[in-house]
């Protein structure tokens, strides 16, 4: 099934990037974020797309980035 073989390639983030998206590219990955499933709904989530350099370090000693 052609929908498994795209979703196999998911992996979880471990450290942050210095590179830039375009933000055509940011656009889309939020679109497509919101039209995702949430199990019926009965789960929410806050996806966040944070650029200020500052806020991105703090989170990221939060969240084992070394």
């Amino acid at each position: 099934m052609e929908l498994i073989k795209s979703l196999n390639w998911r992996y979880a983030t471990k450290k942050y990037s210095k590179e830039k998206i375009a933000a055509e590219k940011v656009q889309q990955i939020l679109d497509a974020i919101s039209l995702s499933a949430s199990s019926a709904g009965l789960q929410p989530y806050r996806v966040f797309s944070i650029e200020n350099e500052e806020i991105r370090k703090q989170i990221g000693e939060g969240s084992f980035n070394s």
